[in-house]
């Protein structure tokens, strides 16, 4: 078949070369190339249905190429036996392919007619997603498809591209859901720069919509506790008065996507990290998405770095010689120097939990903490706690923390916004058996 192909498009080239009186088309090109017809995306197709109380159209086309397309031509579809679909498919691949039956489905033509004009045809075929959902759940070990052939008494079908081979995987209710990436982004903004601002949502129908739906919105507040309990997170909600939110909303027909608008009130935010957990709480037709019904909206609102001036750090494990004059020691994570660094004891081995109390001197409110590793190389410090306190005696756990294991940048991390004079990092795990090590602490929050 390549041969014939390669053969015919030598001989089209050689035509191109030479006047119209030297040869003719009909002796160059064999008869049957003049025009053939192929299926536009031909093969296996796996179609999901969608119950919207209507007939469901898959198209396809079929194609009138050749060397002299504007001949007239035409074709039949049909479908194929079952048969042919065990020699063609069920046997080869192993597959239990079944056809689905005629009350499943119509065609709206099943002969095809081109005009010396017409490239190509569409081709439809209209699906009863009910019936169809029936045949599914009856016999689900079946795989059910539609098999459809062109044929045609009178020319050429390209043998590879003559079939549409379609398999239906699924039929599954209108829901309507939030748009959204897997994670959602954590929106980081800083304090001393708020202003009001609007944030869009998108939401959706997964089918073309052509009905007019009302979508009613809320807040889900409990979410925000499952979430923290999930994700090891510290997420406060909104406060009342924070936003605005639209009750209702219309996804027009013809509108399958929209944006919800949700205005926020930068000024009532303080330093920390949050959360609103938009909810589609209801629709005028069809369901709410099982999976994507709660868009969580998450900032993390930068408090002031604090000024560390006069601030102290001890350690329960040091190395005050291993490291060099002045170094290992926990005061080098205050004093602005990347290059310097706190280390636990190596040359008399100890092993986490190793725990750093930094003295900020007076009262603050914490927002953030930042650390960075300790360089050179090395990334030992893994996982661990943060815990405040305003006596040094009783203290309050406000946050954990996972460091990367990467030396590029400082890494920041939210806890839950507490007051107090002194702050606890406590070093359970290591990326580098019992090491630890840190060369930078930073704070955030408010004076």
């Amino acid at each position: 078949m390549k041969l014939k192909y390669l053969l015919v498009a030598g001989g089209l080239i050689a035509l191109g070369a030479c006047t119209d009186s030297d040869y003719e088309l009909s002796k160059i090109v064999p008869e049957e190339y003049h025009k053939i017809l192929y299926v536009n995306g031909s093969g296996e197709q796996v179609l999901t249905l969608y119950d919207t109380g209507s007939d469901q159209q898959y198209t396809f086309s079929i194609v009138k190429s050749g060397s002299d397309p504007s001949l007239t031509a035409q074709a039949s579809i049909g479908v194929m036996t079952q048969a042919q679909v065990d020699e063609m498919y069920s046997i080869p691949e192993g597959v239990n392919y079944s056809l689905i039956g005629e009350d499943c489905y119509s065609l709206e033509t099943t002969e095809i007619y081109f005009s010396s004009s017409d490239r190509y045809k569409l081709v439809n075929v209209f699906f009863k997603p009910q019936q169809v959902r029936e045949v599914l759940e009856e016999n689900p070990e079946r795989v059910w498809v539609l098999p459809l052939q062109v044929t045609s008494a009178t020319d050429s079908i390209n043998a590879e591209k003559d079939r549409v081979f379609i398999e239906l995987e699924a039929v599954l209710s209108p829901t309507v859901g939030f748009v959204m990436e897997t994670p959602v982004e954590v929106i980081q903004m800083d304090y001393g720069s708020l202003t009001d601002f609007t944030a869009e949502v998108p939401f959706g129908l997964n089918v073309d919509n052509t009905w007019d739906l009302e979508c009613s919105f809320g807040i889900d507040k409990a979410y925000v506790d499952e979430y923290n309990r999930s994700n090891g997170t510290v997420f406060s909600v909104f406060p009342d008065g924070s936003y605005t939110l639209p009750e209702t909303m219309t996804l027009a027909s013809g509108v399958t996507t929209d944006d919800l608008e949700i205005g926020v009130a930068g000024a009532a935010l303080s330093p920390g990290d949050y959360m609103l957990p938009v909810a589609i709480t209801g629709v005028s037709m069809f369901e709410v998405s099982a999976t994507n019904s709660v868009y969580p909206l998450m900032y993390r609102i930068m408090g002031e770095q604090l000024d560390r001036t006069g601030w102290t750090a001890e350690a329960t494990s040091e190395e005050t010689t291993g490291e060099g004059a002045g170094n290992g020691i926990a005061g080098c994570v205050l004093d602005g120097d990347l290059s310097t660094y706190w280390h636990s004891s190596w040359q008399v081995m100890e092993y986490p939990p190793f725990e750093i109390v930094i003295d900020m001197q007076a009262e603050h409110t914490v927002s953030q903490i930042a650390m960075a590793q300790r360089g050179s190389g090395y990334t030992d410090t893994a996982t661990g706690r943060f815990s405040i306190s305003s006596d040094k005696n009783s203290w309050t756990e406000i946050g954990s923390f996972a460091m990367e294991n990467a030396l590029e940048e400082t890494q920041t991390f939210s806890v839950s916004t507490a007051k107090g004079r002194y702050l606890k990092i406590r070093i359970e795990t290591s990326h580098r058996d019992g090491y630890a090590s840190l060369s930078e602490v930073y704070v955030y929050g408010e004076e």
